[in-house]
């Protein structure tokens, strides 16, 4: 196995006349938590959602650089969107799951990717299973989703991403919405995940970051500042602006 999942290189990225990124480098490991920290603002969102290219669902966005997945650059003419976004999933700021029952939702995709009905059911216990949600819901599977808690909507939705079979779970802010217990719940998850998953991670609470990561970026203004393990980055953070920044000085 390479020890290279997804590695960027000198990206740079444009909302209209905006520099949003400045000649980004990084490589994420698989099967790692690696967390993007920063105030907001510096770019963290903006280069998660280039992992996937979805920032050119935005009609000013332009870019230039390279990122690869398993050493294919993703932004080479002729790359399967849909693809690409299958085998890295996004999981939002805040729960999004559809109005539609339980089922129906985790469901939802491998009915698009053209999965045959015989397997649909076995990929929906074993994506609930996989975020706890089985035990509970195994019996409600025809309840609507807008009718659970917060989060448990995020873990649908984690279900949801993982109903597809992707390898890369990008996760912007996804305990921002949750209150402290859920939170400690949604980070027990990821550590589970990761034993199976690349997950990338943007997080503006670094007490989550320290929790949860065993690599972390700092990113300001556009760039990446610094980028190591994450003990070493916030107990001894190379850049002077990272130390500002990790002991409350900055931002």
């Amino acid at each position: 196995m390479s020890d290279v999942k997804i590695q960027a290189a000198a990206l740079n990225l444009w909302y209209g006349d905006f520099h949003a990124l400045k000649s980004v480098n990084v490589s994420i490991r698989p099967r790692t938590i690696t967390a993007i920290i920063g105030p907001s603002g510096c770019g963290k969102s903006t280069l998660l959602r280039c992992l996937n290219r979805l920032n050119e669902l935005i009609g000013t966005v332009r870019t230039s650089g390279e990122i690869f997945l398993d050493g294919k650059d993703i932004y080479a003419p002729g790359t399967d969107m849909t693809e690409l976004r299958r085998r890295v999933g996004m999981v939002f700021q805040r729960p999004n799951p559809f109005p539609l029952s339980v089922y129906d939702n985790v469901a939802y995709g491998p009915k698009v990717h053209g999965v045959p009905a015989r397997e649909i059911e076995q990929i929906v216990e074993a994506s609930l299973r996989a975020t706890l949600l089985w035990d509970a819901l195994k019996d409600r599977l025809g309840r609507g989703a807008l009718e659970l808690s917060a989060e448990q909507q995020q873990r649908l939705c984690i279900s949801r991403l993982l109903a597809v079979k992707p390898e890369v779970l990008l996760m912007d802010e996804p305990c921002s919405a949750l209150d402290p217990i859920a939170t400690e719940h949604i980070e027990d998850l990821m550590r589970q995940l990761q034993a199976q998953y690349t997950i990338v991670i943007v997080t503006h609470n670094m007490q989550q970051a320290a929790r949860v990561s065993q690599e972390t970026g700092f990113m300001l203004l556009g760039e990446m500042i610094e980028f190591g393990q994450t003990q070493q980055i916030f107990t001894s953070p190379l850049n002077r602006l990272t130390d500002e920044y990790v002991t409350g000085r900055y931002g």
